[in-house]
């Protein structure tokens, strides 16, 4: 009798499946436009250019700063070549302030690592006067032992988090592709699950990231960005302190009345900018040469199908191939929260919106190709290798951390050494 269930649930489950296979398989992909190489050309010019205050280049704004994360976009993204991810020292700190009573989140931003003179500096003091004075440097420290809002450290309603840099190889395929197969696979996950909502721990069930202004995200560790233009512009404000025509640069926390000149970099400069992003190639799977590793590395990829790890970390996402990501935001656990806006300047508190977006314990799948080139791993670099990273996966991800664990040393060996065939390009 129970098998005679199971078989009308799959009969369903199929059917249900069905109209939005043959849609998809139907659906004419639209190819985005070509890079235009000259405009790549000049982008990467200004990728690679180390900026000062006062640059020439700054189209008549303050240059760089008055706060910064780093001097360069190369300087954070080059690992693996330029475009890559970045290392430990490089992390992005944010900070995210809730209303003591309501737990509504009511202030976020960033505490930049570097500004241009000591009268700009900041610390998490200045965003909470109930915090103490942790800077950069101590952020990222205190983030690798287990993260603040323990010891008393800082007050309960007020969190830290830091970012890894993300690489930004392939990026061209995931800003070219389709919202609607980024819903289906949103569909297919709650399909395959029972109809479990996002919320569900204990399945693979990501969710769609749906911004105030109707677009899904699909860029940044919390997918709170959705075409590359953006991305690129928030970042060359946030992490540059260039300000443009997509993003205003951050006001100094110990200066929030700072007014800058003008604008750091005209939409074209931006444009050029987004053009050398969208032309970085797209990382490949590339298997040893050796007959015995390649079998052994073979191994590894039907091990990461088997235990769950390719529920999440998709092969292959509509036209994409390789590109092991739902680009979906799935709870991953109390050990991985982390709070705070990376591409909203902080205002003063009475006049700071409701934030809404990925919850702090959400984070959107990371595509796994590049992963052999990218260490340190997680969304705070506090994996330092890919089988560690792998076992401080939590929520909907736990069950396959417990299947890795289980493994025996040969199999983990397998496993990873097929992680590490997906390299940058």
């Amino acid at each position: 009798m129970a098998h005679v269930h199971r078989v009308w649930y799959l009969v369903v489950l199929l059917l249900a499946i069905a109209p939005a296979g043959i849609r998809s398989l139907s659906w004419r992909i639209p190819k985005g436009e070509a890079v235009d190489p000259e405009m790549a050309e000049a982008g990467q010019v200004l990728f690679n250019h180390e900026w000062y205050p006062g640059d020439p280049l700054a189209a008549g704004g303050d240059g760089l700063g008055p706060v910064f994360n780093a001097k360069s976009c190369v300087a954070c993204h080059k690992q693996g070549g330029p475009g890559g991810g970045g290392d430990l020292q490089h992390n992005v700190t944010l900070f995210a302030i809730s209303a003591p009573n309501s737990g509504q989140l009511v202030r976020s931003g960033v505490i930049h690592a570097s500004a241009i003179s000591p009268e700009f500096r900041e610390n998490l003091s200045q965003a909470d006067p109930a915090a103490l004075a942790h800077d950069h440097a101590s952020a990222t420290a205190m983030t690798m032992r287990g993260g603040f809002g323990q010891a008393g450290l800082t007050p309960a309603h007020t969190h830290v988090s830091q970012r890894n840099t993300p690489a930004l190889y392939g990026a061209k395929l995931i800003d070219d592709l389709p919202e609607r197969v980024i819903l289906a696979q949103e569909r297919l996950e709650q399909l395959r699950s029972g109809l479990a909502n996002s919320d569900d721990e204990r399945q693979h069930v990501g969710r769609a990231s749906r911004l105030p202004n109707g677009r899904l995200g699909r860029f940044g560790w919390k997918a709170q960005t959705a075409t590359l233009s953006d991305f690129v512009q928030a970042a060359c404000a946030n992490e540059l302190g260039l300000g443009n025509p997509g993003q205003a640069q951050p006001r100094p926390l110990g200066r929030p009345h700072y007014q800058p000149p003008g604008l750091d970099l005209t939409q074209e400069q931006c444009d050029q900018l987004t053009a050398f992003c969208a032309s970085l190639p797209r990382p490949l799977e590339r298997p040893s040469e050796n007959a015995a590793t390649r079998e052994y590395e073979r191994a590894g990829k039907k091990l990461f199908n088997s235990i769950g790890c390719a529920d999440c970390h998709t092969a292959n996402l509509g036209p994409i191939d390789g590109i092991y990501s739902d680009l979906l935001l799935h709870k991953m656990g109390k050990e991985l929260v982390g709070g705070g806006a990376y591409n909203a300047p902080p205002r003063e508190i009475p006049d700071m919106p409701t934030v809404e977006g990925a919850q702090p314990g959400e984070w959107r799948t990371p595509p796994l190709w590049g992963v052999g080139d990218s260490p340190p791993y997680l969304h705070d670099g506090r994996a330092a290798t890919l089988d560690v990273a792998i076992q401080k996966h939590g929520g909907q991800a736990e069950d396959s951390a417990d299947r890795f664990r289980k493994l025996n040393p040969t199999e983990q060996n397998e496993l990873i050494a097929f992680l590490k065939t997906l390299r940058a390009p």
